[in-house]
């Protein structure tokens, strides 16, 4: 399994999902784990060997050789650019022809040139997080399949109101307060301006865990602060703890490269039973119908430009109701991604093997 930007600390989505999967994986397979641009952790067991951009390096060659796989899981940082393809099919080139899978977690768009190369660079199988990226990429002729969400459960988990209260007084947040949480990239693509406008509303206080690994915008941490919002910038190891101490978690984005396609962040609230206020997100909608504590917010506009209901509302409606998330996603553990994963790659290799048509697409929700 490879990915190339693999270091510590594994607290935003592309990493996060490529350590989990393989880990998950290695509970019943032998697996190797790669990068080439990130550290190597043997906490993780995994190997940096360094490489130049497309993975044309005889150190990866002979490293990836050596293992003999049979199954190649290329998580790429670019998601689907016509560049992860061409390291795709090197990956699949240093494995000997070993069956190759690639994970593309958010949807991108192609000139025409990215389009001919696509087509031409096709590695055995793709899987992507929403019916929509699954179907663009079929139409350039991948083979395509859903990678089924996945969260741990065990780690993400309702709190009692005595450990909330804990936990509010460990981070210094108010005893009293109606928390909403969102975590993530500190950017402006999560769209944090119609969050942070709740402040102080009807006694709610906002609280934003932005991710460390990446830049955060200065700009936008100044205006979580003005407002009186709490932001927690540093690396939190027990992130489940923000988690657990909050009443709802918000996921407002509106750009679709705002995170991966299924961000992991909205499975770890519904898994601690959060009431979850989202926008139709990459392949959310796709695996989720709303209801149970989930709700979709369309936007202060309906798509016919009339007026919608507005971000406070259907926060209130969402905290006043009965919420079920944890039953949503609690047999969506990794190992069942792992296993669905093994099983896709297993049936594409067996059908070409035999000549055999292989589906277009597989793994429906």
């Amino acid at each position: 399994m490879f990915s190339e930007r693999l270091r510590p600390p594994y607290d935003e989505g592309i990493k996060s999902l490529t350590v989990q999967l393989a880990g998950a994986l290695g509970s019943h397979h032998d697996v190797l784990k790669l990068t080439s641009t990130g550290t190597d952790d043997t906490q993780k067991a995994i190997r940096n060997v360094e490489s130049n951009r497309l993975l044309l390096s005889r150190g990866l060659r002979r490293v990836i050789q050596d293992f003999r796989p049979e199954a190649i899981v290329y998580v790429p940082t670019a998601c689907g650019t016509v560049f992860a393809f061409a390291r795709a099919r090197a990956l699949r080139s240093h494995g000997r022809g070993a069956h190759t899978a690639l994970i593309a977690l958010q949807p991108r768009t192609y000139t025409a040139w990215a389009r001919w190369g696509i087509r031409n660079l096709t590695p055995d199988l793709v899987l992507a997080q929403s019916k929509r990226t699954a179907q663009a990429l079929a139409l350039l002729g991948c083979r395509t399949a859903l990678l089924p969400p996945a969260v741990e459960a065990q780690r993400f988990k309702p709190s009692s109101a005595e450990e909330r209260a804990a936990l509010r007084a460990k981070y210094g947040l108010p005893a009293s307060a109606t928390v909403l949480m969102h975590a993530g990239h500190l950017k402006g693509k999560r769209n944090l301006a119609q969050m942070l406008a709740l402040q102080g509303m009807s006694n709610y206080h906002v609280l934003i865990a932005a991710s460390s690994s990446t830049e955060q915008e200065a700009s936008l941490l100044a205006a979580v602060r003005a407002v009186g919002a709490t932001a927690i910038t540093e690396y939190i190891p027990t992130v489940e703890d923000v988690f657990r101490l909050s009443d709802a978690y918000l996921f407002l984005p509106d750009e679709d490269t705002a995170a991966i396609e299924m961000p992991l962040s909205v499975l770890e609230a519904m898994a601690c039973n959060l009431p979850v206020v989202s926008t139709r997100f990459g392949g959310l909608p796709d695996f989720f119908a709303e209801g149970r504590g989930l709700w979709y917010w369309d936007g202060p506009k309906t798509s016919a430009g009339a007026e919608g209901q507005s971000l406070a509302e259907t926060v209130r409606a969402a905290l006043a109701r009965p919420c079920e998330t944890r039953a949503l996603v609690e047999s969506r553990t990794w190992v069942a991604a792992a296993d669905t994963l093994t099983a896709l790659l297993t049936e594409d290799r067996d059908a070409s093997r035999a000549g055999r048509t292989r589906p277009t697409t597989a793994a429906q929700p």
